[in-house]
Protein backbone atom coordinates (compact mmCIF):
# COMPACT_ATOMS: atom_id res chain seq x y z
CA UNK A 1 0.00 0.00 0.00
CA UNK A 2 1.24 3.81 -0.77
CA UNK A 3 -0.07 6.46 0.86
CA UNK A 4 -0.40 9.20 -2.92
CA UNK A 5 1.09 12.17 -3.53
CA UNK A 6 -2.85 13.72 -3.20
CA UNK A 7 -3.01 12.44 0.46
CA UNK A 8 0.63 14.53 1.00
CA UNK A 9 -1.07 17.68 -0.69
CA UNK A 10 -4.20 17.88 0.90
CA UNK A 11 -2.96 17.43 4.39
CA UNK A 12 -0.24 20.21 4.04
CA UNK A 13 -2.80 22.54 1.59
CA UNK A 14 -4.79 22.47 4.36
CA UNK A 15 -2.29 23.25 7.03
CA UNK A 16 -1.50 26.55 4.65
CA UNK A 17 -5.20 27.53 4.78
CA UNK A 18 -5.25 26.84 8.62
CA UNK A 19 -2.23 29.22 9.47
CA UNK A 20 -4.11 31.85 6.84
CA UNK A 21 -4.90 34.97 8.53
CA UNK A 22 -9.04 35.04 9.47
CA UNK A 23 -10.03 32.46 7.34
CA UNK A 24 -9.63 34.75 4.14
CA UNK A 25 -9.37 31.93 0.74
CA UNK A 26 -6.82 31.77 -1.14
CA UNK A 27 -6.45 30.87 -5.08
CA UNK A 28 -5.47 27.55 -6.00
CA UNK A 29 -2.58 28.81 -7.37
CA UNK A 30 -1.37 30.47 -4.10
CA UNK A 31 -1.28 27.17 -2.42
CA UNK A 32 0.72 25.61 -5.59
CA UNK A 33 3.08 28.04 -4.74
CA UNK A 34 3.57 28.02 -1.49
CA UNK A 35 3.87 23.73 -2.08
CA UNK A 36 5.91 23.90 -4.92
CA UNK A 37 3.70 21.43 -6.99
CA UNK A 38 1.44 21.43 -9.90
CA UNK A 39 -1.59 23.52 -9.98
CA UNK A 40 -3.28 21.38 -12.06
CA UNK A 41 -2.75 18.68 -10.20
CA UNK A 42 -3.89 20.85 -6.93
CA UNK A 43 -7.35 21.64 -7.95
CA UNK A 44 -8.16 17.97 -8.74
CA UNK A 45 -7.19 17.39 -4.91
CA UNK A 46 -9.05 20.47 -3.96
CA UNK A 47 -12.24 19.44 -5.74
CA UNK A 48 -11.97 16.16 -3.95
CA UNK A 49 -11.56 18.25 -0.45
CA UNK A 50 -14.36 20.65 -1.23
CA UNK A 51 -16.89 17.51 -2.20
CA UNK A 52 -15.91 16.29 1.15
CA UNK A 53 -16.72 19.55 2.72
CA UNK A 54 -13.31 19.74 4.43
CA UNK A 55 -12.36 22.96 2.68
CA UNK A 56 -15.24 25.09 0.14
CA UNK A 57 -14.60 27.12 -2.59
CA UNK A 58 -15.88 30.31 -4.07
CA UNK A 59 -15.06 31.58 -7.47
CA UNK A 60 -15.41 35.40 -6.87
CA UNK A 61 -12.52 37.54 -7.65
CA UNK A 62 -12.10 37.62 -4.14
CA UNK A 63 -12.71 33.97 -3.82
CA UNK A 64 -10.87 31.31 -3.48
CA UNK A 65 -10.29 27.78 -0.92
CA UNK A 66 -11.26 28.49 3.10
CA UNK A 67 -11.11 25.86 5.16
CA UNK A 68 -14.84 24.77 5.85
CA UNK A 69 -14.38 23.27 9.48
CA UNK A 70 -12.08 23.67 12.24
CA UNK A 71 -9.25 21.78 12.36
CA UNK A 72 -10.14 19.62 15.69
CA UNK A 73 -12.38 17.92 13.45
CA UNK A 74 -10.26 17.33 10.70
CA UNK A 75 -8.62 13.75 11.04
CA UNK A 76 -6.38 12.33 8.24
CA UNK A 77 -8.74 9.62 7.70
CA UNK A 78 -10.96 12.35 6.44
CA UNK A 79 -8.06 13.72 4.15
CA UNK A 80 -7.23 10.31 3.25
CA UNK A 81 -10.55 8.92 2.26
CA UNK A 82 -11.78 12.00 0.48
CA UNK A 83 -8.87 12.02 -1.59
CA UNK A 84 -8.43 8.16 -1.93
CA UNK A 85 -11.72 7.06 -1.73
CA UNK A 86 -13.07 4.98 1.00
CA UNK A 87 -13.32 1.19 -0.16
CA UNK A 88 -11.13 -1.27 1.63
CA UNK A 89 -7.24 -1.54 0.57
CA UNK A 90 -8.10 -5.48 0.06
CA UNK A 91 -8.11 -6.49 -3.45
CA UNK A 92 -7.92 -10.14 -3.57
CA UNK A 93 -8.66 -13.13 -5.83
CA UNK A 94 -9.88 -15.25 -3.12
CA UNK A 95 -7.21 -17.88 -4.55
CA UNK A 96 -7.38 -19.61 -0.65
CA UNK A 97 -10.65 -21.41 -1.73
CA UNK A 98 -7.99 -23.50 -4.71
CA UNK A 99 -5.03 -24.00 -2.14
CA UNK A 100 -6.04 -24.00 1.62
CA UNK A 101 -9.48 -26.13 1.44
CA UNK A 102 -10.34 -29.02 -0.03
CA UNK A 103 -13.85 -27.87 -0.55
CA UNK A 104 -15.56 -24.38 -1.49
CA UNK A 105 -18.36 -24.65 0.68
CA UNK A 106 -15.92 -25.56 3.79
CA UNK A 107 -13.76 -22.95 3.30
CA UNK A 108 -16.63 -20.05 2.83
CA UNK A 109 -18.01 -21.82 6.32
CA UNK A 110 -14.63 -21.16 8.06
CA UNK A 111 -13.80 -17.63 6.87
CA UNK A 112 -10.45 -16.66 4.63
CA UNK A 113 -8.12 -15.91 6.68
CA UNK A 114 -5.89 -14.01 4.91
CA UNK A 115 -9.01 -11.61 4.55
CA UNK A 116 -9.41 -11.29 8.26
CA UNK A 117 -5.65 -10.81 8.88
CA UNK A 118 -5.57 -8.13 6.13
CA UNK A 119 -8.92 -6.73 7.25
CA UNK A 120 -8.28 -6.34 10.85
CA UNK A 121 -4.33 -4.15 9.61
CA UNK A 122 -6.86 -1.81 7.75
CA UNK A 123 -8.99 -0.95 10.51
CA UNK A 124 -6.41 -0.04 13.24
CA UNK A 125 -4.24 1.78 10.07
CA UNK A 126 -7.59 3.31 9.71
CA UNK A 127 -8.00 3.75 13.20
CA UNK A 128 -4.76 5.73 14.39
CA UNK A 129 -5.61 7.99 10.84
CA UNK A 130 -9.10 9.12 12.66
CA UNK A 131 -6.81 9.92 16.33
CA UNK A 132 -4.42 12.42 14.63
CA UNK A 133 -5.79 15.99 13.49
CA UNK A 134 -4.92 18.64 11.30
CA UNK A 135 -4.82 20.93 15.07
CA UNK A 136 -2.42 17.71 16.07
CA UNK A 137 -0.21 18.40 13.26
CA UNK A 138 -0.05 22.17 13.64
CA UNK A 139 0.60 21.60 17.41
CA UNK A 140 3.51 19.32 16.28
CA UNK A 141 4.79 21.21 13.37
CA UNK A 142 3.97 25.17 13.94
CA UNK A 143 3.78 25.52 17.99
CA UNK A 144 3.58 28.94 18.67
CA UNK A 145 3.62 30.20 15.25
CA UNK A 146 1.47 33.17 13.98
CA UNK A 147 -0.83 33.10 11.09
CA UNK A 148 0.23 34.10 7.88
CA UNK A 149 -1.75 36.15 5.18
CA UNK A 150 0.18 34.32 2.56
CA UNK A 151 -1.48 36.46 -0.32
CA UNK A 152 1.14 39.16 0.91
CA UNK A 153 3.94 36.27 0.66
CA UNK A 154 2.68 34.92 -2.60
CA UNK A 155 2.60 37.12 -5.68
Amino acid sequence: MQITIGVEQAIYVIAVLARQNDNQPLKSHVLSKILDVSDSYLRKIIRKLVIAKIVKSSASKTGGISLNMDTNKITFLDIFEAVGGNSSFLKLNNLGEKVIMNSVENFNNNSDKVVCVFNEAENEYKKVLSRFTIADLLAYEFENLPSIDWNLIVK
